[in-house]
This record gives C-alpha cells, sequence and structure tokens, in this order.
C-alpha cells in the first residue's frame, strides 16, 4: 500500500506557521482564526472551520487545522487529515486513500468505505463495519492523570495560534 505524505505535510505546516499576535485593546476570545485555500490538484485546506465535502465532489486531499473534515455520502476524497479535529466519513463516502487525525477522532460510519489507513493519534477510532476501513487500523493514546500525552502535545503545538485572517466574531459586518 502506497504511503501518504498528507500527514507529515500538514503537521510540518501546524509547526512552521507564526505565532499570531495578541491584541489587547479586545479580549481574546472573541476571534476566531479562519483559512482556507484551493489547490489546483483539487485538494482543499481549512484552519479553524470544517471542511465538508458535500455529494458528488471529488477531492484529492482534505486537510483540517482545528477544524473537522465531514465527507459525505456520494463525496469521494483521496486522503483526510484533521489536526485537533474529527474525519467523518458517511454513509455511502469513499476515501480512495488514508484518513488520519492528529488529537482527535476519526468516525468511520457504516456503509462508508477507506480504501486504505485508518490512523488516530491521540484521540478515537471508531468504525460501525469492521470491512469499511480496508487498510490497517491505528489507533494511539497514552494516558497519563487523565491527560491524553498525545493529544497534549499537538494542542500545545497549536496553542501559538497560526494565523491566516482575523474573524472578530462581535462585528456583524465581517
Amino acid at each position: 500500500m502506497r504511503s501518504s505524505p498528507i500527514a507529515a505535510l500538514a503537521l510540518g505546516l501546524a509547526l512552521s506557521s507564526p505565532a499570531l499576535a495578541e491584541d489587547d485593546a479586545k479580549p481574546r476570545s472573541n476571534f476566531k482564526v479562519v483559512c482556507a485555500t484551493q489547490s489546483k490538484d483539487g485538494s482543499r485546506a481549512v484552519q479553524g472551520t470544517d471542511l465538508i465535502i458535500e455529494a458528488g465532489e471529488k477531492v484529492k486531499d482534505g486537510v483540517a487545522v482545528e477544524g473537522n473534515v465531514i465527507i459525505r455520502k456520494g463525496a469521494e476524497v483521496e486522503d483526510a487529515v484533521a489536526i485537533q479535529g474529527r474525519v467523518i466519513v458517511e454513509a455511502g463516502a469513499k476515501v480512495t486513500g488514508s484518513v488520519v487525525s492528529l488529537g482527535g477522532e476519526v468516525r468511520v460510519h457504516k456503509g462508508a468505505r477507506v480504501e486504505g489507513d485508518a490512523v488516530v493519534l491521540g484521540g478515537r477510532l471508531k468504525v460501525d463495519q469492521d470491512d469499511a476501513v480496508k487498510g490497517d487500523k491505528v489507533s494511539l493514546s497514552f494516558e497519563i492523570g487523565g491527560r491524553d500525552l498525545v493529544r497534549g502535545f499537538i494542542e500545545d503545538v497549536l496553542a501559538e495560534e497560526t494565523g491566516c485572517h482575523i474573524v472578530d466574531e462581535n462585528d456583524k459586518d465581517v
């Protein structure tokens, strides 16, 4: 089975992005980092929001940082990666490669297909039907004192928020 570099690229992106400077003028809780991009090869990436791949869409790679990747019935994705989020493969959806979550969850519903691996580091793997995932099923969590160390590491890395643009949730005109 071929190995996909998408997980390593997504984590590298999260680690190499600059920190978001704090603004003392407004409370930090009112700000949300949001970013979205689509490449010419059909890949999509978002940060701070969910990536929803709708029925009939074909996406090369879907990546969400601090958000979820949701693959709807009738959609097809090559690889799906969520960093500090969930990958949800709904019934009737197809992933031709692998699904990966770092610090979140992978959920493969009954009637969904994942032709590659399902990998979760610092979270949970939930597969409703054993034969829904053709490749390996890997889930690694390590808890001490009720804290998952793998998830904690990922959260710590993302604590210094990366930024694309800032959305002020109090400003209705944005």
